[in-house]
Formats: structure tokens, C-alpha cells, sequence
């Protein structure tokens, strides 16, 4: 078995772009700016849906007993036995979890020498990475699921038909099957340019729909005291560290994994199209005009949450559900049923080469297996499978019928300031991490005002998947290992040198030719054939 610390630096960078653009999964102690609506909103709303009953786990009357080790990063609440919306799904299902529930500041040091060792490990898991490399597997710790996959997993076939990637993300080369992944939302409430709209209209503007709309536009905030303190401090586009490479996407490349799929169906690494020049080009203007804040490189939540504060803030790129607090910082008066936003998303810019879209999330977010020492591995499959069910997911986001939401005809009335008292929904298990599971759109529709419900609407066609998260083969996984690293230090280097202008654009060639030195054609080629897999396995 391939030594498990040979591949932290490679799991440690996907596990970074997976935390740092699904925001929906992750945990919840969020920074003021950052939080999502449904943490701040007082209303009910509602919604057409409906849920379907499922078989429990099993039919005895005595409840089926499962050892199970997890984590709980998403809220960080770790009082299971008083999760009453968890505790109705084990009742619901018959079943009994003998749960060992480790703090996730310390889960993952704690569950890899276990995973290592290999002895007297309980029936499920939930893995401390994505196993990128295999090593979990071909050390024989978890079974093959695939039979069990095409024998119960009537709910899980179903949401992989619902996101069509995620099979093949989770299918090994040789097109077996060992985890249930956690699947995050990938088209619903993820990042988009959000707007202050009171500066367009004092400014008689519209909405930009082009790039070189939207630099008119930023550059007519300069100078003009749109936040009426009589100095000139507008900041017409403030982007945090690692996030300018989000506006990518309107060239065509994404320059977060770094290796974008072409028309043609090739993989290329986008720091080296010559796209990413013009890219370049755009943003060096952008950052000598003064119209991107000067210290995007290193900004952080508190720089932000303090810009927002003062209302210096015309433009940003990030995820549109932060709207609202978004809002409440620029006004403290703002009222959340009553007022329209103060910052809001548009539709994505068309580029200079045709390209109009945003970057989705990856949905893979999470990985649970069973154990070789489990002993009833159907039983505990059909649990697990019962989790995705309509029933089980309403219970774990919505909570019991009759006590957290009722009903009216066929709609869903939600109290949202019942369970944003006290932190209640997370401690009753909302969102529960220590659960495989699939979140949806649906669930943040309910939570957050209309407003932006309706945007979320609006912007979801808009979205593109990027290369996912899947496994690499051995020797793939040796080409990673050797050139990754390095690769992403220096194109991330020369990112911020030529847009601040420490690095000339005239030495572009030159900057591409080092990259062909470092081997990117090689990791290109690593790329090509993983998404390749995972076309043959959707």
C-alpha cells in the first residue's frame, strides 16, 4: 500500500478547492459578511413539494445496530443523542447507531492512523479525505459496493440520474464502486458578480451584460462619492484572495483547477491559453485604473466585512446568497421583508470570445465506506440508501412534520425564526455532517427570503460543471505528485505579477515555455484521461 503521507500535499489542494467553492456543505461559523440568509431571516415562506415514504433499513423487530465513526464540520454541534431530527430518522428506519462522533478540528489526525493500522475499525466511516490515490482501497479496509449499488440503491441511482457526474466521479478505473459520497448542490446558490444596485442608479446605468460593459461601469463608480461621506474611497470591484480567478469563467478557463475541458473535448491547462493573456490584459488595466481593490491578493473577511460597513463597495464576485448580509452591513436598517437588496447578482458577462457562464461547485463533497468488518453489509447499505430518500432528506433539513414545518395542501410552510433561535436547527440536526447525504436547492429555497430564492432561479442555467474530483491511477497519481505543486506555486505567482505589473506581459511566451518545462503537457494529459473516465462511467 502506497504510504498515506505521500499524497498530502495532493489531497490537501483538492480538499481546498472543494471548501473553498461549494460553501454549502462546510461549516457554518461563518464571518458576518459571509453569512447565508437563512441565518439572519425572520419569516415563513413556502413551497410546492412533496415526500414519499420508504422501507426502512430492516423489517425485524429488533433495531439493526451500526458502529459507525464520523464527523460533524458542517455545524459543529456534537450532541447526536439530542438530535431530534436525526433520532426520527433512526427511528424511522429501525435502527441503532453505536456512533463515536470526533470533533473535526482533530478528525482527520485521529481517523488516518486508524485507517492505517487497519484493525477493529466500526461497520461505516466517513472518510478524512477523498482517497484520491486509492491507498484506502487497495488496502482492502472497505468493501466493494458496486452489487449493493445495483440491488438497493433505489434512492441513490435515483439523485445520481439528478447529477449525472457523480457516478462516474465515484467509480474506480476498473469501473467498481467503494463510497457513498456526500453531494453538495452544484447549480444552486454558487458564486456570481453581485451588484450595488443604489450606485447604478444614481449613476442612470444598467446592468452590464459584456466585460467591456462592466469595466465602463466600474469605471464611472471611481471618483464619483456614491456613499455620500465626501471622500473619494469607492472601491468599484473588491475580490478577496483566491477569488479574482473566479471571473475565468467568461474567458472559458478555469483558473481554480487550473485545466479547463475545450469545445473539442481536449483538456488544457488554462494558465497557458492564450485566452488567459487577453484575461491578463483585462485585469492588469482593471488593477492600474484602481478600479480592482489594490490588495486583492491578501484581502481578508474582516478587510471586506469593514469595506461593506462604510458602503465602499460597488462590485463582487462571490456566493450570491450572501446578499443579505451583504445588505445589512451596507445599512443597518435594512429590513429583510420589506427592503430589496442592496447587493444583487447579475448574469454572468459575456467574454471577449463568446463565453457567458459561471463555474458550478464539484458535488462530490464527502466520502463514506463500509467496513470489511462489518457483518450485515446489505442491511447497512439499505440505511444508508433509506439517508437519500425523499423521507429521511426532508427530516434532516426540514425536521419533524407537525413540530418544525406544516403543511398546506401540497406545500411546505417553514418557521425560519423558530430555527434560527438559538442555533436551533443545527442542534436538532439540520445538515447533520456525520450523515452521507445530498443537499439541494430546495432546502436553501426555503430558508432565505424570496428575493433571493428568485435569483437563485434566475442564475442556475448559467451554471457549467467543472473537472471533478475522481481517482487517479498509479501512475497518474506519480505524475501529480512529482509536478502539481510546483506548477500551481508558479502560475499562481505570475498571476498576481502580471496583473499588478511587477512581471511584464511582453514575457508571457517566455512564463508559458517555463510551464512546458515544469511539465504541465504531462499533467494535461493526466487530466484528459481521468475526465475521459468519467464520461465511460456516467
Amino acid at each position: 500500500m502506497r504510504k498515506l503521507n505521500s499524497i498530502i500535499c495532493v489531497v490537501l489542494c483538492l480538499m481546498l478547492i472543494v471548501s473553498l467553492f461549494t460553501g454549502c456543505a462546510g461549516s457554518s461559523k461563518q464571518s458576518a459578511s459571509d453569512q447565508t440568509p437563512s441565518e439572519q431571516t425572520s419569516g415563513k415562506t413556502s413551497e410546492q413539494t412533496s415526500t414519499k415514504s420508504t422501507e426502512p433499513a430492516t423489517t425485524s423487530d429488533e433495531p439493526l445496530v451500526i458502529s459507525w465513526l464520523c464527523t460533524n464540520g458542517s455545524t459543529l454541534v456534537y450532541d447526536f443523542e439530542n438530535m431530534a431530527w436525526c433520532q426520527e430518522i433512526l427511528r424511522r428506519a429501525n435502527v441503532k447507531l453505536e456512533m463515536e462522533l470526533i470533533d473535526s478540528s482533530v478528525y482527520r489526525d485521529t481517523v488516518m492512523p486508524r485507517l492505517a493500522a487497519g484493525v477493529d475499525l466500526p461497520d461505516v466511516i466517513q472518510l478524512p479525505s477523498l482517497d484520491s490515490d486509492m491507498a484506502y482501497i487497495n488496502s482492502g479496509v472497505f468493501i466493494d459496493l458496486t452489487d449493493l449499488y445495483d440491488k438497493y440503491g433505489v434512492n441513490l441511482n435515483k439523485r445520481f440520474e439528478d447529477n449525472p457526474t457523480v457516478r462516474g466521479q465515484i467509480s474506480t478505473p476498473d469501473g467498481r464502486i467503494y463510497y457513498v459520497p456526500v453531494i453538495n448542490m452544484s447549480i444552486d446558490y454558487c458564486t456570481a458578480i453581485n451588484m450595488n444596485l443604489p450606485w447604478l442608479e444614481a449613476l442612470g446605468l444598467s446592468i452590464p451584460e459584456t466585460t467591456d460593459q462592466y469595466y465602463e461601469t466600474l469605471k464611472a463608480m471611481k471618483g464619483k462619492d456614491l456613499n455620500g461621506n465626501g471622500q473619494d474611497d469607492e472601491i468599484p470591484l473588491f475580490m478577496r484572495s483566491g477569488m479574482l480567478q473566479l471571473f475565468g469563467a467568461m474567458w472559458g478557463l478555469d483558473l481554480n483547477l487550473g485545466y479547463t475541458v475545450e469545445e473539442d473535448g481536449t483538456v488544457k491547462c488554462s494558465y497557458t491559453s492564450e485566452r488567459y493573456k487577453n484575461f491578463l490584459e483585462y485585469w492588469h488595466k482593471m488593477y492600474k485604473e484602481g478600479l480592482l481593490y489594490n490588495e486583492f491578493a491578501t484581502a481578508t473577511y474582516d478587510i471586506q466585512n469593514n469595506l461593506f460597513s462604510q458602503n465602499r463597495i460597488g462590485s463582487i464576485l462571490h456566493y450570491h446568497n450572501n446578499d443579505v448580509s451583504y445588505s445589512q452591513l451596507i445599512d443597518p436598517n435594512y429590513d429583510l421583508e420589506k427592503d430589496k437588496l442592496i447587493m444583487s447578482p447579475i448574469e454572468p458577462l459575456k467574454g471577449p470570445y463568446g463565453h457567458k457562464f459561471y463555474w458550478g461547485n464539484d458535488p462530490i463533497a464527502g466520502f463514506f465506506g463500509i467496513t470489511r468488518f462489518c457483518e450485515k453489509p446489505e442491511e447497512v447499505f439499505k440505511f444508508i440508501d433509506y439517508l437519500y430518500s425523499e423521507e429521511a432528506n426532508y427530516l434532516l433539513y426540514f425536521g419533524i412534520e407537525g413540530v418544525d414545518y406544516v403543511r398546506e395542501g401540497d406545500k411546505i410552510i417553514l418557521d425560519n425564526k423558530k430555527r434560527n433561535t438559538d442555533n436551533y436547527a443545527n442542534r436538532m440536526g439540520h445538515n447533520f455532517g456525520g450523515f452521507p447525504r445530498i443537499l439541494l436547492g430546495i432546502h436553501r429555497d426555503f430558508s432565505y427570503n424570496a428575493e433571493v430564492a428568485e435569483n437563485n432561479k434566475r442564475l442556475k442555467p448559467y451554471y457549467v460543471l467543472p473537472i471533478g474530483n475522481s481517482f487517479f491511477l498509479e501512475e497518474e497519481l506519480d505524475i501529480v505528485q512529482a509536478y502539481s505543486t510546483d506548477l500551481s506555486t508558479y502560475w499562481s505567482e505570475m498571476f498576481i505579477a502580471f496583473i499588478t505589473g511587477t512581471r511584464d506581459l511582453s514575457e508571457f511566451d517566455n512564463y508559458v515555455d517555463t510551464l512546458k518545462t515544469m511539465h504541465v503537457e504531462d499533467m494535461e494529459k493526466v487530466y484528459q484521461a481521468k475526465y475521459n473516465r468519467q464520461l465511460q462511467a456516467q
